[in-house]
């Protein structure tokens, strides 16, 4: 009975390779990756699939970790497409954000041929751990941590990222002043690595014109918002950002039955990556907080438990399937991206000037 079993085995294994491949590229989703396992995991793919991702070490926190961007495309060897740029887990402890990430690359490349619509004429850039010094403190040392890890004044340690930025740094409520605060923005603008290296791929991206879409990932109060979170006057292609974040908030709602609101916050604080991409130029910028719901509907916030990862992850791959939709359908090639008096290079201009077409 073996042989003809075996001799089945070998022949599927002939006649699909794909699937061989696919199954031992899997993304593992039956609990979190600490920072070495998505690192891991990155360069497994870069290996078994170098025309499609390559990953780029964009600089090294304070504990001498890697910042490292994936830059994916279709493999087809046109360079200077336009580009969707993503980022995940600024805040630490929201850790279904490089899951959604690693999740979101997975589907690109791994499930190319189910995706290859959003790869036609776009490359797709993400930093799945824009933190990985609090992402590593959040979750073997204290769940709750937000910040990054560098020492403030005092014994006080870590600045809030997304209250890090430049445009309105410092606007807002007192705590953005207290360095011992989760809310702390730093002395300055971009006084933390991790915020001037998303800062120097926004740059990059405009100075050589491919950003269309920056989009941020955030938990967990099921939300998709944008521009202005500093100000309340509305952007000047707002009825584009309202159709967009419908569209996703309609999509995860028929597939899971989860409510995304959708709303310009307005007249808040300031420092958040998501003013600064639009104000530098891409003329669609959102935050996107994903769910923290069990298929019960209770609500687990920032720690859904490890057996709701994989559901929470299908359904922020919706969500992020139809952002990368609707950009690609707003902004085709053909549209020239003309920048306003709003989209200008601020004066804490980028530092470092990064090729970032990938290796072909």
């Amino acid at each position: 009975m073996w042989r003809p079993l075996s001799a089945i085995v070998f022949l599927v294994a002939i006649v699909n390779p794909l699937a061989e491949t696919r199954h031992r590229d899997q993304l593992q989703l039956d609990d979190y990756l600490d920072y070495d396992g998505v690192m891991e995991y990155l360069d497994q793919l870069a290996r078994t699939y170098p025309d499609r991702i390559t990953l780029k070490d964009m600089g090294l926190t304070y504990e001498n970790r890697s910042l490292k961007l994936a830059m994916i495309t279709n493999g087809d060897g046109r360079l200077g497409k336009r580009v969707i740029f993503m980022d995940a887990a600024l805040h630490a402890r929201e850790w279904m954000t490089p899951v959604a990430a690693l999740y979101t690359i997975y589907k690109l490349v791994v499930e190319f041929e189910e995706n290859a619509d959003l790869l036609a004429d776009f490359d797709w850039h993400i930093m799945p751990l824009a933190n990985p010094d609090g992402y590593e403190y959040s979750r073997k040392t204290n769940s709750t941590w937000r910040n990054t890890r560098t020492p403030n004044v005092g014994d006080c340690i870590g600045t809030n990222l997304n209250y890090n930025f430049e445009l309105g740094w410092g606007v807002g409520f007192p705590e953005l002043k207290d360095s011992c605060d989760e809310n702390y923005a730093g002395s300055a603008p971009f006084t933390e690595v991790e915020s001037r290296t998303v800062r120097d791929i926004m740059h990059s991206l405009m100075q050589s014109e491919r950003g269309v879409m920056y989009l941020s990932l955030h938990s967990s109060i099921r939300m998709v918002f944008y521009p202005w979170i500093y100000d309340s006057k509305p952007l000047l292609n707002e009825g584009e950002h309202v159709e967009i974040a419908k569209f996703v908030a309609d999509q995860i709602f028929q597939s899971s039955s989860t409510v995304i609101r959708t709303w310009q916050y307005g007249e808040e604080f300031g420092g958040t990556s998501i003013d600064y991409a639009f104000y530098v130029g891409f003329p669609l910028s959102f935050a996107f907080e994903l769910s923290g719901l069990d298929h019960n509907h209770v609500d687990h916030g920032f720690f859904p438990p490890t057996s709701e990862i994989r559901r929470l992850a299908d359904e922020s791959w919706t969500g992020i399937r139809a952002f990368g939709k609707k950009a690609i359908e707003k902004y085709p090639p053909s549209r020239a991206i003309h920048q306003s008096q709003e989209h200008r290079t601020t004066e804490n201009s980028a530092t470092r000037t990064w090729g970032l077409d990938p290796v072909v």
